[in-house]
């Protein structure tokens, strides 16, 4: 096969065929010939329950790595925050683009009252919430982001009211949705630290194509990575899943430091940490030992 022919895999829905074109058409300006292959995962698959009622992992990734693995396909593209913290063998790091928004919003509808009914199926978003809307019941609710919209703007899920939803800032931005009618509240980070790696991609190569990896070298940025990395970093310190109630969230400073703020909410309560400093391995080791696991 012709060095200049790649197969890129990524999920089937339109916000992971969005999000991947630009690394696509990054890829084609060099000349290369690509092929979509688009894949329908276990999580995606999965509509009668939140997630975390599953057991294992890499709800989003196994079957694009399997793929990978069977020779379908050159190139991964993920959304970071679903990437499980082992890489399978023969699969490398080829890079992570600037990050968009990382934040999470509160999606609501103009009569919303303020004993909300909240769609989410992520136990970080519920837990954590919860001591911030002290009324509102959660809801699980599933589907991609325009049939959760949907479900809002039709103020029913399941036969029960729903008032609102929680999504990420980044997928909304890059689908380029119309939200009017709808309310938006941006929540910040001291109210609801984004998941470790939300809002930013990552792309994988098998590690006999050595030139997808010098050829993206180009989009990697650094300081999006190190961010991510430090947060990934906290999740593995609890266990790792993407199903842990945890936030995690580095955000770089204008002094060159990093601020780290965490969020942890086992069952029954909510831990909280921050640290700002420029070495990784500190800031680290003093959320750990904020949240009580160090």
């Amino acid at each position: 096969m012709s060095s200049k022919r790649v197969t890129v895999a990524t999920r089937g829905s339109a916000l992971a065929v969005g999000q991947a074109e630009p690394m696509v058409k990054f890829l084609e300006a060099r000349g290369y010939e690509v092929t979509w292959r688009k894949f329908s995962t276990s999580g995606d698959q999965w509509l009668l329950g939140p997630l975390d009622k599953q057991q294992g992992g890499g709800f989003f990734t196994k079957e694009l790595e399997d793929a990978m693995g069977s020779g379908q396909a050159d190139l991964l593209i993920h959304s970071l925050k679903d990437v499980s913290l082992e890489r399978p063998a023969g699969i490398v790091a080829a890079c992570i683009p600037l990050r968009e928004d990382p934040a999470d919003w509160l999606v609501l509808r103009p009569d919303a009252p303020e004993n909300l009914v909240i769609g989410t199926s992520a136990v970080r978003r519920q837990r954590v919430l919860s001591q911030l809307f002290p009324k509102a019941r959660f809801t699980w609710i599933r589907g991609n982001v325009q049939t959760r919209l949907q479900r809002v703007r039709d103020g029913v899920l399941r036969d029960e009211p729903l008032h609102a939803t929680l999504l990420a800032a980044a997928g909304l931005k890059r689908l380029g949705l119309d939200l009017s009618g709808l309310t938006v509240r941006a929540l910040t980070p001291e109210e609801l630290p984004s998941a470790p790696g939300q809002g930013a991609l990552l792309a994988e190569a098998r590690a006999d194509r050595p030139d997808l990896i010098e050829a993206l070298a180009d989009l990697h940025d650094a300081l999006t990575a190190r961010c991510v990395t430090l947060e990934r970093q906290v999740l593995a310190g609890i266990g790792g899943g993407c199903q842990q109630p945890l936030g995690a969230l580095a955000t770089p400073q204008t002094d060159g430091s990093l601020l780290l703020q965490v969020a942890y909410a086992p069952e029954g309560e909510l831990r909280r940490a921050e640290a700002r400093g420029t070495d990784d391995r500190e800031l680290l080791a003093q959320v750990l030992k904020g949240i009580g696991l160090a």
